[in-house]
């Protein structure tokens, strides 16, 4: 049986499209900020020539012991010298904590959440910290003694109406559909609205369908877009572009049909494969997107992409129709999807009400009978540590690994849910 490692590697790679994972679409460009820092694991080895492994994580059984701040306010702790980092400034912070009072959120020094060359080797669901006990060094597989890619290192991303659930998390691509690591457009019919306030589909509003990932000289290099859009009034026509998405974000101004500076009046812009919007945590403006329609025949009814239909050569000119035709959009303003960030991190709570919900790192217990069963007293909302999950992550600087787990929340008043809490995270450090 495969290890967990290995599994998330072979999802990483598929969304990262490496070479070095079995193949890239030109050279192996880490599409997701993955590639942007740290060792490549060559020398941090665990097998030391043959002999009994010796463990590279050397600075053992730290702590991170600190009281939940008030909501909206973060605190930042570097791993290496065992200590807060005043502000959340620069990259020598390895993890951040931001509180919404009640709980909190885990980020790396990477992407969206900070200038470092951070990351995060899976969330808190996908390693036991029994699991990464048997790591001699964070950039070699345990079990199969194989380097780890720096990529699996994820870092924070924007998140928006062109994330997806897939292996590369888009919802505008599928990946190696036949076996050839090329992303294959959907044509999905993405709505976006300059005024996430109004529901009106009308001036301002754009029905988008990305429709290719290659281009350049000879126009089979990746990371060059290529999307057609029509403005939601009568008689307006259908506009095409493509843009050159290799070298970091390119912004798009839909209205005037030009590449402008991120200063400019964009409404969408591209990082190779990556699609963010000018409002929410990626802009100053109010754009935001909705899932307008899915062309017939691309996914079968367990959602799985039927490949004849995503190889087909009429698909650009069958799904035309599903862009010109008429729109289907918010119901309520609410229901735009402005952009925001998200982290590796973070995952999705599993479980229902009134059942405890499972964030990965802790419980929460939204309920006194599920607090009592659980044996936190007879107190609703509260939450518990998970100290048997755990991850890895990348420091800010890129040169050294800590493997963390959660092991205590514990409150200033037990019989309540809204006194001070006390977080305690507990950790080893592989240093540079």
């Amino acid at each position: 049986m495969k290890s967990k490692s290995t599994l998330m590697i072979s999802a990483l790679c598929a969304a990262l499209a490496l070479a070095g994972c079995g193949g890239g679409d030109d050279g192996g460009s880490a599409d997701n900020g993955g590639d942007n820092g740290g060792n490549d694991g060559g020398n941090n080895g665990g097998d030391n020539g043959g002999g009994t492994p010796t463990s590279q994580f050397t600075q053992k059984d730290g702590n991170w012991t600190f009281t939940l701040p008030a909501s909206g306010t973060s605190l930042c702790y570097d791993f290496d010298t065992e200590s807060e980092v005043a502000g959340c400034t620069g990259s020598n912070w390895d993890l951040k904590i931001t509180s919404s009072g009640a709980t909190a959120t885990l980020w790396t020094n990477s992407g969206v959440s900070g200038p470092g060359r951070g990351g995060a080797f899976g969330g808190p669901f996908d390693h036991t910290w029994t699991e990464l006990q048997s790591y001699q060094s964070a950039t070699v597989d345990p079990e199969s003694g194989e380097t780890l890619p720096s990529a699996v290192y994820t870092a924070d991303t924007a998140a928006s109406v062109f994330t997806g659930t897939n292996d590369i998390q888009s919802a505008a691509f599928e990946y190696d559909l036949t076996g050839d690591h090329r992303l294959y457009p959907n044509f999905r019919v993405f709505l976006i609205t300059t005024d996430s306030s109004a529901t009106t589909l009308g001036a301002g509003v754009y029905a988008l369908q990305i429709t290719g990932y290659y281009g350049g000289p000879g126009g089979a290099t990746s990371g060059y877009p290529s999307f057609r859009w029509v403005e939601q009034t009568g008689g307006a026509t259908v506009q095409e572009a493509s843009v050159n998405a290799t070298g970091g974000w390119v912004y798009y101004d839909l209205a005037n049909k030009q590449e402008v500076g991120e200063d400019g009046p964009w409404q969408i812009a591209f990082n190779r494969y990556n699609v963010k919007l000018n409002g929410g945590t990626s802009g100053s403006g109010t754009v935001a997107g909705f899932v307008s329609k899915t062309p017939a025949g691309f996914y079968d009814a367990d959602n799985k992409p039927i490949v004849a239909k995503f190889t087909s050569t009429t698909n650009l000119s069958d799904t035309l129709p599903d862009l010109t035709g008429t729109q289907t959009g918010p119901a309520r303003a609410s229901a735009w999807v402005k952009d925001s960030t998200a982290s590796i991190l973070n995952p999705a709570a599993q479980g229902s009400y009134p059942n405890p919900l499972d964030y990965g790192w802790y419980k929460y217990y939204p309920t006194a009978e599920a607090a009592g069963a659980a044996g936190l007293g007879s107190v609703a909302h509260v939450i518990a540590p998970n100290p048997d999950n755990g991850t890895l992550i990348r420091s800010g600087e890129g040169n050294s690994y800590a493997r963390i787990h959660l092991t205590g929340i514990t409150y200033a008043d037990p019989t309540n849910a809204s006194s001070a809490q006390t977080w305690k995270f507990e950790y080893d450090v592989q240093p540079e």
